[in-house]
């Protein structure tokens, strides 16, 4: 019962740091920042993204989370009965669709995580817009990296809840995909913290969504 209540005033402390932008030091949360995390992703490719274009996502995303203290193991399946090989740590599912029709003058959802069952989707057809001078298979798998990671960081953080800055941000616009196109979206400090603790975070039925603005 004490460690329950514990993790319960861990998790308000960092709900609320998160929501005012205010770093608090990993050693008031009883988790050591040197602790790194081991998990493995197993990319189920429905919309067969081309190799080179996954494979550079793939990288810019672990990039992103080992800057954050948790290291990955790719595993890109086969979509059809074949099994796939597990890696080590926490298992997660990763699962790249076209997605559904949408209308691109509105906001659109690029992707979303279900907790309960560990599992990541991302609307490749939805991705966030780059500009059209920087339209190229290397922008596309940056863009498609940083939101691969956005999903994972739901599933690691346990919390369907946003941050105001940073990587986890709910809303993308230019300035967030500007970001995106220089490697300089990542995860805030408290993040980096909470993805590596002991236990994730959250209710069984969350689930979270990226909504990207079309401006």
């Amino acid at each position: 019962m004490r460690a329950k209540t514990r993790q319960c005033k861990l998790s308000q402390l960092l709900r609320m740091s998160l929501l005012l932008g205010v770093f608090v030091p990993p050693t008031v949360f009883g988790v050591d920042p040197k602790e790194d995390l081991a998990i493995t992703v197993l990319v189920f490719n429905f919309r067969q993204v081309q190799r080179t274009t996954l494979a550079r996502a793939e990288e810019e995303s672990g990039r992103i989370l080992a800057r954050a203290g948790v290291h990955v193991t790719w595993r890109d399946c086969p979509t059809g009965n074949d099994a796939c090989q597990k890696g080590q740590g926490r298992v997660f599912f990763l699962a790249i669709k076209a997605g559904p029709v949408q209308n691109e003058f509105l906001d659109t959802v690029s992707g979303y995580a279900l907790l309960p069952h560990q599992l990541a989707v991302v609307h490749y057809d939805y991705l966030p817009r780059v500009p059209p001078d920087k339209r190229g298979i290397n922008e596309t798998a940056m863009v498609l990296g940083c939101v691969i990671t956005h999903e994972l960081g739901h599933l690691l953080l346990g919390d369907r809840e946003h941050s105001i800055a940073g990587i986890m941000q709910e809303h993308w616009g230019v300035a967030q995909i500007q970001s995106a196109l220089q490697s300089h979206l990542g995860f805030l400090p408290e993040e980096a913290v909470l993805m590596r603790a002991d236990s994730p975070l959250g209710g069984a039925n969350s689930m979270s969504t990226l909504v990207l603005t079309t401006q």
